[in-house]
């Protein structure tokens, strides 16, 4: 892989913004939505020049660019849910800040940690509240994520092009140096897309967009999309939309099926292979999946008494055992060990147990959720966990909003928390959110007009 082939990558990366541009028009919410989408250009111009003050300074006009915008509406309460999620946001910030106070650390990162990575949340939720009642605003963001989406799903094909599914750390432009927003992005595309095309895919576009975005998750080698990707798809036509009926499952788990065997030959680690194209092997699959999450191919092996924990899936022993993350005393137990030294990577990646030094009795990836327990303690993890779930339920569509939520779940447990703290998974689930809301709001409206239309009239007599 070739310097100047990242330079052309990244050339194309800032035509893909352009030409979003383009396309969508230049206003102060495109402009916070592109640049947002396109972090990766700013991470890539600090490693390569070797400044990471511009990717700080990316951050840090963000966060303040998004506060302006949002500022106004922080103090108007459309409904309670606002009020609920503003009251759990102070009781982050306080558990937050006493963490700090605690054990301290560089304020600027501390600062950094709070408003861009735990904080942006909060953020746009005001900021894309008004989606629900502002219809023109809505429609318009619904074309700018659109247009981002088709943009994400062209770099993740010329990635292919270039590299097949190396270079991990690189997701169309969203990231350049960590490859997990290509597990959450793709299924959370899904289901932006699943929801303005009303829970109809009646054209070959829409499943050959569908198909096409699971490439975003090809490019990078990611694995986990292969069978989430199906499954959510499923649920999504079969539960989350009208009522069930059996025909439709039948309908839809065939098209799953051939979703799966293509994502399955499209990945070469879980091919016996390892190449793009290779056989698809079930039972190599399954094998390499409890292999990842548990460290061995045997069930009796992770039911022994003498069983290390090993693998994201093992890491459930970690989250309900605090000594095994080093959580002692009382003041531990509560607050964490702070953020700082997991933030700056002081003894290697925290989630990464076997190559770093926290102490964590542990082997393999463990999930966000242990990185938090270890920071922030057990209340700190409790409000920010807290914050996700109520904002996901503010969710009219309860049967969607349980299927975010358990995605969200498995991506706190088991992975990198990404549904609801990376700003460009935010952007779709907070859309998405307040779009359906909109939706319902409209359905509503119009059944209590066909009511009241209903009862006014009076038929005239004989």
């Amino acid at each position: 892989m070739t310097e100047p082939l990242i330079s052309i990558y990244y050339f194309f990366v800032l035509v893909g913004m352009l030409f979003t541009f383009y396309r969508v028009g230049v206003n102060r919410i495109s402009i916070l939505i592109v640049l947002i989408f396109w972090q990766g250009i700013f991470e890539y111009l600090s490693i390569i020049w070797g400044m990471p003050l511009i990717f700080k300074g990316y951050k840090i006009f963000v966060v303040v660019y998004a506060i302006l915008l949002s500022w106004k509406k922080m103090y108007r309460l459309f409904n309670i849910n606002d009020l609920v999620i503003d009251i759990i946001f102070v009781l982050f910030s306080g558990s937050f800040w006493v963490t700090y106070l605690i054990y301290g650390g560089a304020l600027l990162t501390i600062l950094s940690q709070y408003l861009f990575k735990y904080g942006s949340v909060w953020i746009l939720y005001h900021c894309f509240k008004d989606i629900t009642y502002n219809i023109p605003k809505r429609e318009y963001i619904k074309r700018v994520l659109l247009a981002i989406l088709l943009a994400q799903i062209a770099l993740s094909f010329l990635k292919l092009i270039f590299w097949g599914a190396e270079k991990e750390g690189i997701v169309g432009s969203i990231t350049a140096s960590s490859g997990s927003p290509a597990v959450v992005i793709p299924i959370l595309a899904l289901i932006f897309y699943w929801l303005i095309r009303d829970g109809r895919f009646n054209r070959k576009k829409d499943w050959f967009i569908a198909l096409s975005i699971l490439v975003i998750a090809f490019a990078s080698g990611k694995r986990q999309p292969i069978a989430i990707y199906p499954g959510v798809m499923v649920i999504l036509f079969v539960f989350a939309g009208k009522s069930f009926r059996p025909v439709t499952l039948m309908k839809y788990i065939p098209i799953a099926l051939m979703f799966f065997y293509i994502g399955v030959r499209m990945t070469p680690t879980i091919t016996p292979e390892k190449v793009i194209g290779g056989s698809f092997d079930l039972s190599f699959v399954r094998d390499y999946a409890m292999k990842y999450y548990f460290g061995t191919t045997k069930l009796s092996d992770i039911l022994s008494d003498d069983y290390t924990p090993y693998g994201r899936g093992s890491g459930l022993v970690c989250y309900f055992q605090p000594r095994r993350l080093t959580l002692e005393s009382d003041k531990e137990l509560l607050f964490g060990k702070g953020r700082y030294e997991a933030a700056i990577g002081k003894y290697g990646r925290i989630t990464a147990t076997s190559r770093s030094d926290y102490g964590i009795q542990h082997s393999g990836l463990i999930g966000e959720a242990g990185a938090m327990l270890y920071s922030f303690g057990y209340v700190g993890t409790f409000f920010m966990l807290l914050l996700a779930v109520t904002i996901i339920f503010s969710l009219n569509n309860r049967k969607l909003a349980f299927v975010i939520f358990i995605l969200f779940l498995w991506d706190f447990l088991f992975y990198y928390n990404q549904v609801i703290y990376l700003n460009s998974a935010a952007v779709i689930v907070l859309f998405s959110i307040n779009y359906s809301n909109s939706l319902f709001r409209k359905k509503i409206r119009f059944t209590l007009r066909f009511q009241l239309s209903k009862k006014s009239f009076k038929p005239k007599e004989a």
